[in-house]
C-alpha cells in the first residue's frame, strides 16, 4: 500500500499532469477573442501548433533527462517551465509573442507528461501501478471535459489572459507538495546526456509534425513545401538512427526495440493514438450538423465519450492491480473497441436516434479507457529501472506521433469523401453554380452573392444588355417563366413591379435550394463520418494484432489486497 507521503507527492504530480493536459483544450474556446484582440489570423493556429511541436520533442528529451537527474528536481523545474510559459503567454503582446511563450508552455507541458509518466514508475510497484495509471489516463479525460468549459467561462467574465493564469495558483500547489513529500531518490543512471541525438530528434520531428499538420489545410499534399518537409524527416530520421547507434550512452536506446513487449506496445499505441483522435475529432461534425446540437452546447458533444474513457481507464488499472496480468484486459478492450468503430460505421445515418449515438460514445469510450493505462504499465514492467524514462516516455512519443498523423490521414479522408458524396448530393443548380458544401457559412455567403449577382444582371437586361439577358438565360436560378420575357420592351412605369417579382421569385428559389444543399450536405456528412469510422476500425485491428503479439507477464510487487 502506497505512503501517505507517496500519496501526497502523487497529488503534487496529479496536478501538474493535469494542468498540462487541461491547456491542451481550455485554449481553444478563447482563440478567437484572442485574434480579435491582438489581430493576426493568419497565425490562429500556430497558437495551438507551436504548442504540439514544442511538447512532442520534449516528451523524449526528458523522459531521458528522468534516468540520469533526479525526478523531483526534473519535475520541480517542469512545472516552473510550465508556469513561465502561462505567465508569459497571459502577458503576450502580441500574436508572434503568445505563438513563442506557447512553444514554452509546450516545452513544460511535454516535461511534464514524461517525468510524470516515469515519477509513477518509480515510486509505485507495477502490482499498484494499474489502479494509478488508471487515474493517471483519467484526468485526461476529465481535462477535456472542463477544459472548453472553463476556457469560455474565463474568457466571457474576466479576459482570454486568465486561460493563461489560472494556471499559476494550482502550479503553486503542485510545487509545494512535490517540493516537501516527493523524496530526493536518486537517478537510476549516472550517463551523460546524448546532445547530439535531442538535435537530430528535432530535425526529424518538427518537419514531420509540420508536414502531418498542414498538409490538406494549408498546403496540398503534393504542394513542394509539403514535399520538402517530409523529404527533410526521412534524412532526419535517418540521421538521429546512425547518431543513436554510434553514441555511447543514446538519448533513444535503440536496443529497447529488441525487448517484445516494448516494441509492440508501442506499435499498438502509435495505432490507438490514431484511433483516438479519430473518434475524438470528427464525431462533433455530425453531432452539430446533422442531429442539430446547437453550437452553444458544441464543447459538451464528446462528453459520453469521454466519460466512457475515464471509466474504460479507471476500470482496467483497477483489475490490472487486483489480477496482477494486463493482456487479457488490454485485448477485451481492443475487441470492444474494434466492434464499436464497425458499430459507428453502421449505425450513423440521418435518421439515427441522438440517444443510440450518445450509448455508442459511451460504449466506444469504455474500449478507448485501458488503452491510456495498461500499455505504459506493461513497458515499465518489463524494462530496466535504470530506463524507466526512456521507455516510458517513447510509449507517449509514440502515441502523439500516431495522434498527429491519424489526424491528418482521416481528415483527409473526411475531405475526399465529403467532395464525392457532393458531387452526387448536390442539387443541379447548385452544380452549375459552382457551389461548395466544405463550408456551410460559406454556402449561404454564395446564396446571397448570387441573389445581389442576379438581380443586377436583371436590371442590366431591363434595359437592353444583351450580355446581360444572355447571362441570365443560363442563369440555372433564374426563374424559367421570366426567362421567356427576356428582350422584350419593358414600359418604364413596369421596371420596379418586374425588379420586385423577380426578386420574389428568386428569393424563393433559393430557400429551395438551401433546403435542398442542406439535405445534400447532411447526406455528405454521413458518408463521410461513416467512411472516417471503418478507417478507423483499420487503425484498431491493427493495434489489436500488435496487442496479440505482445507478451503476457505478471506485475512485479504486491497487490494491496494480499499486502
Amino acid at each position: 500500500m502506497a505512503s501517505s507521503r507517496t500519496t501526497l507527492t502523487l497529488v503534487g504530480v496529479f496536478l501538474g499532469i493535469f494542468l498540462a493536459a487541461l491547456d491542451q483544450t481550455i485554449v481553444a474556446t478563447a482563440l478567437p477573442r484572442i485574434v480579435a484582440e491582438l489581430g493576426g489570423v493568419e497565425k490562429y493556429a500556430w497558437v495551438a501548433t507551436s504548442y504540439l511541436l514544442a511538447s512532442t520533442v520534449a516528451v523524449p528529451i526528458f523522459g531521458r533527462l528522468a534516468d540520469l537527474i533526479p525526478s523531483r528536481t526534473l519535475l520541480f523545474w517542469a512545472i516552473v517551465i510550465f508556469l513561465l510559459g502561462s505567465a508569459l503567454s497571459g502577458l503576450a503582446p502580441s500574436m508572434d509573442a503568445l505563438v513563442l511563450f506557447r512553444g514554452l508552455q509546450g516545452l513544460g507541458g511535454g516535461a511534464l507528461f514524461a517525468v510524470a509518466v516515469t515519477v509513477i514508475g518509480l515510486l509505485i510497484p507495477p502490482r499498484e501501478r494499474g489502479r494509478i495509471q488508471g487515474a493517471f489516463g483519467a484526468i485526461f479525460g476529465i481535462a477535456s471535459i472542463v477544459g472548453p468549459w472553463l476556457g469560455g467561462l474565463l474568457t466571457d467574465h474576466l479576459s482570454w489572459r486568465w486561460v493563461f493564469y489560472i494556471n499559476m495558483p494550482v502550479g503553486a500547489v503542485a510545487l509545494g507538495f512535490i517540493a516537501r513529500y516527493m523524496p530526493a531518490t536518486p537517478p537510476p543512471s549516472r550517463h551523460r546526456f546524448d546532445l547530439a541525438g535531442a538535435i537530430a530528434l528535432v530535425l526529424w520531428t518538427v518537419p514531420l509534425l509540420l508536414a502531418l499538420s498542414w498538409g490538406g489545410t494549408t498546403y496540398a499534399w503534393t504542394d513542394p513545401i509539403e514535399l520538402g518537409l517530409f523529404a527533410l524527416a526521412a534524412l532526419g530520421l535517418l540521421l538521429f538512427v546512425w547518431v543513436e547507434l554510434r553514441v555511447p550512452e543514446p538519448l533513444f536506446d535503440l536496443s529497447l526495440l529488441q525487448n517484445p513487449v516494448f516494441r509492440y506496445a508501442s506499435a499498438a499505441l502509435f495505432f490507438f493514438g490514431a484511433a483516438f483522435l479519430s473518434a475524438m475529432f470528427f464525431l462533433p461534425l455530425y453531432l452539430i450538423e446533422v442531429k442539430g446540437i446547437s453550437a452553444t452546447h458544441s464543447g459538451l458533444t464528446l462528453l459520453p465519450l469521454t466519460l466512457g474513457a475515464i471509466l474504460g481507464s479507471l476500470g482496467a488499472g483497477t483489475l490490472a492491480s487486483r489480477t496482477g496480468r494486463y493482456k487479457a484486459w488490454m485485448l477485451a478492450g481492443n475487441a470492444w473497441l474494434l466492434l464499436n468503430f464497425l458499430a459507428m460505421h453502421r449505425v450513423i445515418a440521418l435518421d439515427t436516434p441522438l440517444w443510440l449515438v450518445l450509448l455508442l460514445m459511451v460504449s466506444m469510450g469504455l474500449g478507448l479507457g485501458p488503452s491510456m493505462p495498461l500499455y505504459t504499465l506493461a513497458v515499465q514492467n518489463a524494462v530496466d529501472p535504470a530506463r524507466m524514462g526512456t521507455a516510458s516516455s517513447a510509449t507517449q512519443f509514440f502515441r502523439q506521433i500516431g495522434s498527429t498523423l491519424g489526424t491528418a490521414l482521416l481528415g483527409a479522408v473526411l475531405a475526399a469523401s465529403l467532395q464525392s458524396a457532393i458531387a452526387s448530393h448536390l442539387p443541379p443548380g447548385a452544380k452549375a453554380e459552382g457551389l461548395s458544401l466544405r463550408d456551410p457559412t460559406a454556402i449561404e455567403r454564395r446564396f446571397e452573392a448570387s441573389l445581389t449577382e442576379t438581380l443586377a444582371l436583371v436590371e442590366r437586361a431591363l434595359m437592353g444588355d444583351p450580355e446581360a439577358i444572355e447571362k441570365l438565360r443560363e442563369n440555372p436560378i433564374f426563374p424559367e417563366e421570366m426567362k421567356q420575357m427576356l428582350g422584350r420592351p419593358v414600359p418604364p412605369g413596369l421596371k420596379d413591379r418586374i425588379l420586385a417579382r423577380v426578386k420574389s421569385l428568386l428569393e424563393a428559389r433559393i430557400k429551395e435550394l438551401q433546403r435542398e444543399m442542406k439535405a445534400a450536405l447532411d447526406q455528405a456528412i454521413v458518408e463521410a463520418i461513416r467512411r472516417v469510422y471503418l478507417y478507423g476500425a483499420g487503425f484498431v485491428l491493427f493495434g489489436f494484432l500488435f496487442t496479440l503479439l505482445l507478451p503476457d507477464a505478471e506485475l512485479k510487487g504486491r497487490a494491496p489486497r494480499e499486502a
